[in-house]
């Protein structure tokens, strides 16, 4: 959003913007509550989130879980923290271009891409179940990223 803004304002070179120009910070203000809502609950229960996940995971795939569980709940954390990050500030492309993107390409050099993939569909069953419908339809789509990033869709 700010990246919007900045450009918006760069590009109005001395003149107002129109009220065209100024729909996405309108769009923003609006939403801001829930995206300040999500950012909250995921910093305060992302570890309770995760966790939850890692215990899903673990029914189907337990060794897998025994094995990784340390370095998957230190990506996950840290997943959570870029996607809240993200969702505050309504700044998709820069998720995709430099987190995502990086994600992809450590997991797919350890060979993981499937594991991830499946780790991050716990993730998302948990974040549907716990967060209020609002919070969960901002966070979902960057969770949803990362599992097709993952998969090698």
């Amino acid at each position: 959003m700010l990246a919007t803004l900045y450009q918006a304002s760069a590009q109005a070179d001395g003149r107002f913007l129109s009220d065209q120009e100024l729909q996405g910070l309108q769009a923003y203000i609006q939403s801001f509550q829930a995206r300040r809502q999500a950012y909250q609950i995921l910093s305060q229960k992302g570890d309770a989130l995760v966790i939850a996940a890692l215990q899903q995971l673990a029914t189907t795939h337990r060794q897998e879980v025994k094995t990784h569980s340390a370095k998957c709940k230190r990506d996950m954390d840290y997943a959570l923290k870029e996607i809240a990050k993200a969702v505050l500030l309504a700044d998709e492309e820069v998720f995709r271009q430099g987190f995502a993107l990086w994600m992809e390409n450590i997991t797919r050099a350890v060979h993981r891409g499937d594991s991830a993939a499946r780790a991050y569909t716990c993730l998302k069953a948990e974040i549907l179940k716990t967060m209020p419908a609002a919070c969960a339809a901002l966070v979902g789509p960057y969770v949803d990223d990362l599992i097709t990033s993952f998969s090698g869709q």
